[in-house]
């Protein structure tokens, strides 16, 4: 049903009007554009014509039913108007105005609207958008594209529909969500990225109550997610390290690695992205920099490595040959610098970038290629047929193109021919690098789902031994002689963070010094009980392990960087849980902390695969006990877990 929300039947708009100023205007506008594919009907109270046409004064008086009808007017007649169209026979209503008064509220509306077997894009959208069902009910003109947008503000939405037309692109669907009384983000985005003639989709989200459906959505078409920092994911009180660490935008890259979603930080990265899916079909790690000047080549080539592209040396046989093309004083590594070779023959451009292409995912000339014409008319004919041959033959390297000048009539063609072509390094290696990201392989099946109570530490201690977490020996305090290897560790049980609180008591070396530290800390820490266990005495690196459920991501591992220190040195990454072996062997390796336990300045390296094994075994647990929030080991050190907690 909601599909023909982009391709009504008929269209009505109420509060149709003959002012710029005025949303009626623009609604009346944009649906009498599409009057030769649809019937068109404008309401206005006082019965005036607008644009030329005809109106009526109410939707009862129309002569036939609205398929869907368009709402421009004042927030106080929103409860006549919805009852009008519904009586009248309208499947879908696009509410623009904000400030709905509507008894019983926004619920009671969408009630209302559902009841008669219709659906409500609003209220407070900015409207909707299909270029190939010619329909535009929003504020100004949108250019037909192959880009989707689904945005939670109409403003952002708009912006980016006016981006892409800056870029030589466009739009295929556009809607506002609004305020989502009735259909929200996942219905609409659904709709959008089924369209045949939508190519890539850019979401922008003020939260992420969308959740893991984010996994699905992005199953077939490039998405790209626009999101304010993912404040909304969840922020609640913690009481583990695991909470703090694992922040909303955490949560945010995770889902985004877990569906192969790129995110954008701004609208205009936003577009440049989008501009490079459309340009390169599959991802890319590797890229050539060929520029004008050793100047752009090596800012070209070191943006690109610091957004973690590589910018590999050439083989012997490519230098070969770009040595007998080019002048002596030449740069023929990566970056190449063409040295006045591309001003002394445009050709020399295509001629360049097919031999460099074979070695790379994607080439990137920087300099003044695609300017010449815009400058010099004389050269439009030759730079139009070396831009003609990049098109032809570059069909599986893409070329993205830097040009000092974004304009021109080579600009339009390269354009037009789906080269993107941009005024910054800075937008063509941004859009490049969020290619990099793949999507996760497929989540893990929890390999043991255990059973019984494990709030508590001895109960939980028990059930992660029993899953093959190994812990230093120890038992709980009596007051006499435990009958372990000293030195020990004394802790008090219950607290988080025991050390905050003195609830922990390291290098216990004797008995008496056991029994003196058990006193003190119940005098400290009155009513808890206390552990002795084993202390590690061998050198380590402290880390955390830790999963804890996201009200809309659902479980997350986060791993880093553990101790005392763990949230002031935050080094952690997270993902979604379950997770298989290889996820968290890629989890550890996106740390800092990994170059220490692969044996930093001679010292032995960390097992990371029973690191790894578990990080799999709390995302585990986590997934399967729904009544638990959080879990966390911390520190884990040389494959021990020396403290636990779970919530």
């Amino acid at each position: 049903m909601t599909e023909a929300l982009f391709d009504p039947r008929t269209v009505a708009v109420v509060g149709a009007s003959g002012d710029p100023a005025k949303w009626g205007y623009w609604l009346a506008r944009g649906a009498l554009s599409g009057a030769s594919r649809r019937p068109v009907h404008l309401v206005n109270a006082r019965g005036a014509d607008v644009l030329g046409h005809r109106t009526h004064r109410s939707l009862r008086d129309l002569p036939e039913a609205p398929d869907l009808v368009a709402m421009a007017t004042p927030p106080h007649t929103y409860e006549q108007v919805v009852g009008d169209a519904l009586d009248a026979g309208a499947r879908h209503l696009v509410a623009i105005t904000a400030g709905v008064v509507y008894p019983g509220g926004l619920p009671a509306l969408a009630a209302r609207v559902r009841s008669a077997g219709a659906r409500l894009v609003g209220p407070t959208s900015m409207g909707v958008y299909d270029s190939a069902a010619g329909l535009s009910l929003t504020w100004g003109t949108l250019t037909p594209g192959p880009i989707g947008v689904v945005s939670q503000s109409g403003s952002v939405g708009l912006e980016l529909g006016y981006l892409a037309a800056k870029e030589g692109l466009g739009l295929s669907r556009f809607v506002s969500v609004g305020d989502a009384a009735d259909l929200g983000v996942r219905e609409l985005a659904e709709a959008v990225v089924a369209a045949p003639h939508t190519r890539v989709v850019v979401l922008y989200l003020e939260d992420l109550s969308i959740g893991r459906d984010l996994i699905a959505l992005a199953g077939g078409k490039p998405v790209v997610l626009l999101t304010v920092g993912g404040s909304a994911a969840g922020r609640r009180a913690v009481t583990s390290h695991t909470g703090a660490l694992a922040t909303p935008d955490a949560i945010v890259d995770a889902l985004c690695r877990a569906a192969g979603v790129m995110r954008a930080r701004t609208p205009q990265e936003a577009i440049h992205i989008a501009q490079a899916c459309l340009a390169v079909p599959s991802p890319v790690r590797r890229v050539a920099v060929v520029a004008d000047s050793g100047g752009q080549g090596a800012i070209a080539a070191e943006l690109a490595e610091r957004l973690g592209l590589e910018v590999p040396a050439f083989a012997p046989a490519t230098v070969e040959a770009l040595r007998a093309l080019l002048p002596p004083d030449a740069g023929l590594s990566n970056p190449v610098d063409m040295a006045g070779a591309g001003e002394s023959d445009l050709a020399t451009y295509p001629k360049i970038t097919e031999i460099v292409a074979p070695e790379v995912d994607a080439v990137v000339l920087t300099g003044y290629f695609a300017s010449y014409a815009a400058d010099s008319p004389a050269l439009e004919e030759a730079e139009r047929a070396a831009a003609a041959r990049l098109a032809r033959t570059l069909t599986t390297r893409p070329c993205l193109i830097h040009t000092m000048r974004p304009e021109g009539p080579t600009v339009d063609f390269l354009r037009a021919a789906g080269i993107p072509v941009h005024g910054t390094i800075d937008a063509v290696m941004t859009g490049l690098s969020a290619l990099t990201s793949r999507p996760a392989a497929g989540g893990a099946t929890p390999a043991s789902r255990p059973s019984g109570e494990i709030s508590g530490y001895i109960a939980l201690r028990r059930t992660l031994m029993a899953c093959g977490v190994a812990f230093p020996a120890g038992l709980l305090y009596d007051g006499g002689d435990p009958g372990l290897a000293y030195p020990l560790v004394l802790k008090a049980l219950g607290p988080a963070h025991k050390t905050e609180v003195g609830g922990v008591v390291l290098g216990i070396a004797s008995p008496e010094e056991l029994h003196r530290a058990a006193a003190r800390m119940r005098e400290r820490l009155p009513g808890l009980p206390l552990w002795v266990e084993e202390q590690l005495t061998t050198p380590g690196v402290e880390l955390i392990v830790g999963a804890h459920r996201d009200p809309h991501a659902g479980a997350v591992v986060t791993f880093g960087a553990g101790g005392v220190l763990a949230e002031l040195i935050a080094d952690t990454a997270t993902a979604l849980a379950p997770l298989t072996h290889r996820q968290a062997r890629e989890l550890i390796a996106a740390t800092r902390v990994s170059r220490l336990l692969d044996g930093w300045r001679g010292a032995p390296p960390a097992d990371l695969d029973a690191v790894a094994q578990v990080m799999v075994v709390l995302g585990d647990i986590l997934e399967a006990r729904p009544e638990l929030t959080e879990i966390e080991i911390n520190p884990l050190k040389d494959g021990f877990a020396l403290d636990a907690y779970a919530s």
